[in-house]
């Protein structure tokens, strides 16, 4: 049962990252698009865990970019801070562009 948790966060730690990246993507009206977007890269802490055991640890002071990379007989995962932190700023832009465009539409 371990080795399934530390396989769904090495799964999950990516497949967020990218969803960050399609709504920094498909958000108009974001200043500084560009940066959001690579900020959805960003993650911090590295948790790794040993396929064959079980055996895990979690490093707290570690900022990855592009993920925590790659070792044969490893899962490893990070936490994606920068997508959830673009994640919360897109929908923060597009909830204000919807009350400004209510606000037009109500004058």
């Amino acid at each position: 049962m371990p080795q399934t948790l530390g396989l769904l966060a090495a799964l999950l730690s990516p497949l967020v990252m990218f969803a960050g990246l399609f709504l920094v993507l498909r958000t108009e009206g974001l200043k500084w698009r560009i940066a959001w977007a690579v900020l959805c890269f960003v993650g911090v802490g590295a948790f790794w865990m040993r396929a064959s055991d079980g055996l895990w640890g979690f490093v707290p002071a570690a900022i990855n970019i592009l993920g925590t990379g790659q070792q044969a007989g490893f899962y490893k995962a990070s936490i994606p801070v920068g997508a959830l932190v673009s994640m919360f700023i897109c929908v923060s832009v597009r909830r204000a562009r919807l009350q400004a465009q209510a606000r037009k539409d109500a004058a």
